[in-house]
């Protein structure tokens, strides 16, 4: 059951040039990232006081005019079971006639291309996390780790990839690609990163960007809706 943390977060700079309301759904991640606040503040707590997919779109059918953007995050969204986020988004469009963009980890490269291709969500920004494309899950085992906090396998690996192929020949105006500057890892790291997305821009003829983010402590929240 899709079930969502009851405080929505205003934010001006997630979507440029949009007011865009970001909602974290309760169902866990299968990373934890190193210092991700989300993890403390969201997916740690017990989900007391949640709200049920039904009461999310009853908030936004009575202040949908209040944004125009619609911004699905977690823990990691695409966690969800299909068929539940699939209900949820087509009655979040007809309740809602902004943009829907999903936050992910590039974990669930298959429902992910299933949600572009129905046109459920109008596109997609994707944390990648490493320059996976050219780490082998044994011989960088150590510093995946540190940054992801799971044990990688070769799976997961080829999944984030994929993903990120995904979301670069979709090509929405919407997407991005972006990295946080982790203080642990030299700006070579970034810089194969933005090396394989022009690649792939080049390869699809799009032009989805990538941006390296700030490292911001825990503590460092947006103001709340």
């Amino acid at each position: 059951m899709l079930i969502f943390y009851p405080r929505m977060i205003r934010t001006f700079e997630d979507l440029p040039g949009h007011i865009s309301l970001l909602i974290h759904s309760w169902n866990g991640c299968n990373m934890r990232c190193f210092g991700c606040h989300n993890h403390e503040e969201l997916i740690a707590l017990k989900p007391v006081g949640f709200l049920t997919a039904d009461a999310v779109l009853e908030r936004l059918r009575g202040c949908g005019t209040l944004f125009d953007a619609v911004l699905l995050s977690g823990g990691e969204f695409l966690i969800n079971e299909m068929a539940g986020m699939e209900q949820f988004l087509h009655e979040l469009r007809s309740v809602f006639r902004g943009k829907i963009i999903v936050f992910t980890n590039g974990a669930y490269p298959q429902k992910l291309r299933r949600l572009l291709h129905a046109r459920l969500i109008d596109g997609v920004h994707m944390d990648m996390k490493l320059p996976f494309h050219c780490l082998d899950p044994e011989a960088d085992r150590e510093v995946i780790e540190a940054i992801i906090g799971v044990a990688p396998s070769r799976r997961l690996c080829r999944d984030i990839v994929d993903c990120l192929d995904v979301v670069i020949r979709h090509n929405s105006p919407f997407s991005q690609v972006r990295t946080v500057r982790y203080p642990q890892l030299s700006e070579q790291y970034f810089e194969e990163i933005k090396c394989y997305v022009q690649q792939l821009n080049h390869k699809y003829n799009s032009s989805v960007p990538y941006f390296v983010n700030p490292y911001c402590q825990p503590e460092q929240v947006l103001s709340h809706y």
